[in-house]
């Protein structure tokens, strides 16, 4: 939705611009090519993406334009007042990336054979997803399937994990994705969606602590971006476009932002086309007053 960031965060000459999901740096490469005078910050909690990023900045030339950091978003009041960067607007793409599925080897994809990992910097968490699947009580599992998967047969699939685990533990991708198959109806094989898709973003969600951290992160990125400053955020699924939806919705009741556009914009037709990806992608756009 790189037209729709461009256009609603009303870019001015000399403005600072956090991308607090730098990933690829798809969203801050583009600005920059498009408004070669501003200058951004990126923040990249993975720290294989970051040296990917880093390394990307300094070939292309943009070190004056543009600096990386290793850091978590939650932290941006930390990162504004150590980098002296107070932002003129601030851009969330929440989830996880392409490059988690296609090369990380962390087992975020169901349709790779990887460790169960899960962990977007493993430096700093210490819990995998194999953790979670092999030490939580059958009731944990169905409590993180249910409240960050909304999956429907939470309750099978945790019967079914329990018992696999007893035999072996569960540590790899495929052996979870078998041990789905082998919980669910057979019908429930038969979908367009992976019967494993909401299993395996639950767990991603339950890892790296997803919803705390959204809140944390799009709240401090009201108090540290500057006033007629926007912060656009890009979700990808219901649950944080909920917790945005209702930081949104309270700090614009305590006079603190203003909508930009009512509701929600989803990407158009040309982009999903191009992009399958994008089809679930959801912005929501507020200004501090």
């Amino acid at each position: 939705m790189f037209n729709e960031v461009e256009e609603y965060l009303n870019i001015k000459p000399g403005f600072k611009i956090i991308d607090a999901t730098l990933n690829g740096g798809g969203h801050s490469f583009g600005l920059l090519e498009k408004f070669p005078d501003i200058k951004i910050l990126g923040i990249e909690w993975d720290p294989d993406i970051f040296q990917e990023a880093g390394s990307k900045i300094y070939n292309s030339g943009l070190t004056d334009k543009m600096v990386a950091v290793n850091d978590s978003y939650v932290n941006l009041k930390n990162i504004v007042e150590k980098n002296d960067f107070r932002p003129d607007g601030i851009i969330f793409d929440l989830g996880v990336s392409s490059l988690h599925y296609e090369k990380s080897g962390k087992g975020f994809s169901f349709m790779r054979d990887e460790l169960l990992d899960m962990r977007f910097n493993p430096k700093v968490n210490s819990t995998t997803a194999a953790n979670v699947v092999n030490s939580s009580s059958q009731e944990e599992l169905i409590k993180v399937l249910t409240d960050y998967g909304e999956e429907k047969f939470a309750k099978e699939i945790s019967e079914g994990v329990v018992l696999s685990r007893k035999i072996n533990p569960i540590t790899t991708t495929v052996e979870l994705v078998e041990c789905i198959k082998r919980s669910v109806p057979s019908w429930y094989l038969k979908r367009k969606i992976h019967p494993a898709t909401k299993t395996f973003q639950a767990l991603r969600i339950a890892v790296n602590n997803e919803l705390e951290n959204v809140e944390r992160g799009v709240l401090a990125a009201i108090d540290v971006v500057n006033p007629g400053g926007r912060i656009i955020v890009i979700s990808f699924h219901g649950l944080e476009d909920k917790v945005v939806r209702e930081i949104f919705k309270e700090k614009t009741k305590e006079g603190i932002l203003k909508r930009v556009v009512s509701g929600t914009i989803k990407p158009k037709w040309e982009e999903v086309k191009n992009n399958p990806r994008a089809r679930s992608a959801k912005m929501k756009i507020c200004e501090k007053i």
